[in-house]
């Protein structure tokens, strides 16, 4: 390794240790707690809401299409 990158490797080590550390600490606020009320029209022109299904599990998932 070169002079210069030794410097560059420890500090870059040194970030990512921090943000891991930091991510440990970021409590979970949506865990057990009321979702927010939205809603959304479907495809057809309806239009739904979450208060639709109180009461009711709801799974929602946000996917992409890699």
């Amino acid at each position: 390794m070169k002079g210069g990158m030794r410097p560059r490797l420890f500090l870059l080590a040194t970030a990512l240790l921090l943000a891991v550390a930091a991510l440990a600490q970021v409590k979970q606020p949506w865990i057990g707690n009321p979702a927010p009320s939205f809603s959304l029209s479907t495809l057809d022109g309806k239009k739904l809401s979450l208060s639709d299904f109180k009461g009711k599990l709801v799974v929602l998932h946000f996917g992409t299409g890699w």
